[in-house]
């Protein structure tokens, strides 16, 4: 009888979330549960609730860990950029990926609904912070006014915002404002939210 390979704590934990995020992306946060878990990785529920004691802090640990990955891309990305570049579409792009394709919205609307608020903060300082000086730059350079950081904050929060909600809500949000929304879509809402933004941001 082959005999299982005893997983250290850490190993143990990462298969965990790896099955957790793996039940998220199919079945929404609906699917997180331990004992589904516990049967895709042939371990014990006493086994996951060891390393997470509730299905909330699994599912924080879970969001925690898609949003690590988001702030590290968006470090990638504007580590591209050439000093006056704000792109705003790459960023739609990326909050896109998180919050839609990776679920982190539906998990966020979850855990909230569950009594869950978010701990620590300045998840998009960094962002806030190379836009902000983009904008500053170009403002010296054609000798406009500088803009507040609160405007920029503002402009990175509604982005971030319209990409959760859009998430959500699907095309549920465009029926509260037509009555036959056929050719309107969240696609097409997301794109005018970027193009809003980047006109705001880029081309003031």
């Amino acid at each position: 009888m082959a005999v299982r390979k005893r997983l250290t704590p850490q190993a143990a934990k990462l298969a965990i979330l790896n099955a957790a995020e793996r039940r998220l992306h199919d079945e929404g946060p609906e699917g997180v549960r331990f004992q589904r878990i516990a049967t895709d990785l042939g371990i014990t529920d006493a086994a996951v609730h060891y390393h997470f004691r509730t299905r909330e802090a699994l599912m924080d640990a879970l969001l925690r860990r898609i949003g690590r990955r988001l702030v590290d891309d968006i470090e990638s990305i504007i580590e591209s950029w050439a000093p006056d570049q704000i792109d705003v579409s790459a960023l739609g792009r990326l909050f896109q990926r998180a919050y839609a394709d990776e679920r982190a919205a539906r998990l966020a609307l979850w855990l909230s609904l569950a009594g869950w608020r978010p701990k620590g903060s300045g998840m998009l300082k960094a962002l806030v912070e190379r836009v902000h000086r983009a904008r500053v730059n170009a403002a010296r350079k054609t000798r406009r006014a500088a803009p507040k950081l609160s405007d920029t904050q503002y402009a990175i929060a509604l982005l971030s915002a319209a990409h959760m909600h859009a998430a959500m809500s699907g095309d549920a949000l465009l029926a509260s404002v037509s009555e036959d929304p056929r050719g309107l879509d969240h696609r097409g809402f997301l794109d005018f939210v970027v193009k809003l933004i980047a006109r705001h941001l880029v081309d003031e």
